[in-house]
């Protein structure tokens, strides 16, 4: 019987990755404490322990070799057998492993007492050395230095006044700016606000900064186009915008390092506060709740807390909000979030592009205008279409050709606009915004540059193709036939599937890798084009240590 309980145990390990625990393993003598560490890997510590029902949370300490790295505490539910209340923990410890050497012991423990680590016993030893020892982890911590939610190890926020003037500073000007054009105050939320109420400042092991506004819709998607807006506001003041599904990322230009997420919220039609992002708490608040603002001493500078900040504090993380959690998860311990107020992935590749042209500044044209601009058949009319800043638009303009540079951003366009008559050549160069994806508005563009167009219009697209979808490319292309005139040109520069796993300078927004030659043959089957000119390969527009795989084609409208 032995025998077999030995080979049931060992199946169930090597099948489940769980070993079986003596029952006075799993229990701590001293306390009479049930636990276990489900997880310890490279970056993440996570398991339970066991309480009598209603206790106050239970802290739990993760030491090395005898020494405190970082402590939490157990004390949101979770089903585990029949151990009475289960309290689920979590750490996260990325950087650690620079810290012990395979000496060391790694344990978790309650009130003094280890807990069983599946896989690894009672404790666990680091598989390699690393770079630095535990005495200078020691050295750093008693410096002020603590693991932050990403499990880095960082200077206490509470300690880092450089960050804290330069947050601050980034704070006033978001503030300024949302109050002064859209009347909105910019007030402190999520982690932000839970340590100026709980703690009167910010929270040690913290990593970023968090506003927010309330809208005055009551429309999620319409609280999310106005987000959107605000984003492009920013950048248009300078500053540097990542747009996500629930927030804005917001940097300093000259410090891409310091940043702060701007959140929107909005009461619906119920007057109950929505927050796309979501909350950990279980309550509401109603419209009637709100009170306004008030103006705080924080960090050095000035900022605002909701005048019912506890409230909102317990709406956003729980009951147990007053309780430090290091090891707080939102992916875990979000219970609900708005999904109609989130923002398109569009409105980010939106964002994103603005953003890029604000910064973007070239002196001259691409390599691809220059083959396109020497060739004999080229028509002197030209349809820059996904312009971006403008930079091939400028240099046909300076070429002596006429152009409608056009792009979606309304940012860039207005950038454009003005380099252009900064240039001089504003009176043949022009530019509008339009969203190829929208048929009717690309229809009327096109139809209106054509019919103001003396002679054959080139309609020209260089690093285009490949930052669509496909469904938008496909409406693009068949609106593009369909106003084509015979002898309208047609060229094209893009990415091609070979370059799918090549390094990207820029990698951050979305690309659509297609074959080439594909591509072509759709332009004479589908699109009432012939070929003229088609090229595949790289070295036709390398960029800095970037030497992309392109087709680039020319065709003639039949």
């Amino acid at each position: 019987m032995g025998q077999l309980k030995q080979r049931v145990n060992g199946l169930v390990e090597r099948t489940t990755g769980y070993r079986f625990v003596r029952a006075d393993q799993l229990r701590g003598l001293k306390t009479g404490m049930v636990g276990l560490v489900e997880q310890f890997t490279g970056g993440e510590v996570n398991g339970w322990v066991s309480v009598p029902r209603g206790a106050d949370p239970v802290r739990v300490s993760l030491q090395v070799s005898g020494f405190e790295v970082a402590a939490t505490w157990a004390s949101d539910a979770v089903k585990r057998g029949n151990y009475g209340e289960a309290r689920r923990f979590h750490f996260r410890i990325k950087d650690i492993w620079q810290y012990v050497t395979t000496d060391d012991k790694l344990t978790v423990s309650v009130d003094g007492v280890a807990l069983p680590i599946t896989k690894h016993g009672m404790y666990l030893r680091p598989r390699n050395n690393g770079q630095h020892s535990l005495g200078e982890l020691k050295r750093r911590m008693s410096n002020g230095h603590v693991f932050g939610q990403t499990g880095r190890l960082q200077l206490s926020k509470k300690l880092d006044t450089e960050w804290q003037d330069k947050v601050m500073g980034l704070y006033g000007q978001v503030r300024e700016l949302v109050k002064e054009v859209y009347g909105y105050d910019v007030f402190f939320v999520y982690g932000t606000l839970l340590g100026a109420v709980r703690e009167g400042g910010v929270i040690g092991h913290d990593v970023d900064f968090d506003a927010a506004y309330v809208s005055r819709h009551s429309d999620g998607k319409v609280s999310a186009d106005e987000l959107q807006e605000i984003a492009f506001r920013l950048v248009e003041s300078g500053l540097d915008v990542e747009c996500k599904r629930t927030a804005l990322h917001i940097h300093d230009t000259k410090d891409p390092e310091t940043r702060i997420d701007l959140f929107h919220t909005y009461f619906n039609d119920e007057g109950l506060l929505q927050f796309p992002f979501g909350v950990a708490g279980t309550t509401e608040v109603r419209k009637s709740d709100w009170k306004g603002t008030k103006e705080i001493d924080f960090c050095g500078g000035r900022g605002l807390l909701p005048v019912n900040a506890e409230q909102m504090a317990e709406h956003l993380y729980g009951e147990g909000w007053r309780t430090p959690k290091p090891g707080f998860k939102w992916a875990r311990d979000r219970v609900k979030s708005d999904q109609s107020g989130m923002m398109p992935l569009s409105y980010g590749e939106e964002v994103y592009w603005s953003n890029f042209y604000m910064r973007a500044n070239f002196d001259s044209g691409s390599t691809f205008f220059e083959a396109i601009n020497a060739r004999e058949d080229t028509p002197q009319n030209i349809i820059d279409i996904g312009c971006g800043q403008g930079r091939d638009s400028y240099a046909f303009g300076k070429a002596g050709r006429t152009v409608l540079g056009m792009d979606r951003s309304k940012v860039g366009v207005k950038h454009a606009a003005a380099k252009a008559e900064e240039f001089g050549i504003a009176d043949r160069v022009r530019f509008t915004a339009c969203d190829v994806s929208d048929a009717p508005a690309l229809r009327k563009n096109l139809t209106e540059a054509l019919a103001a167009a003396d002679g054959p219009v080139l309609f020209y697209m260089r690093f285009f193709l490949h930052s669509l979808p496909e469904e938008v490319q496909n409406t693009l292309m068949s609106v593009l036939s369909e106003c084509a005139r015979t002898g309208d040109m047609f060229a094209a520069e893009f990415r091609t599937d070979k370059d799918e796993a090549l390094e990207k300078t820029y990698g951050k927004h979305f690309r659509r890798y297609q074959n080439g030659p594909a591509f072509g043959q759709s332009l004479k089957d589908t699109y009432g084009f012939d070929l003229l000119h088609e090229q595949e390969g790289r070295g036709l527009s390398v960029y800095k240590d970037e030497d992309p795989e392109l087709y680039r084609v020319v065709a003639i409208h039949r």
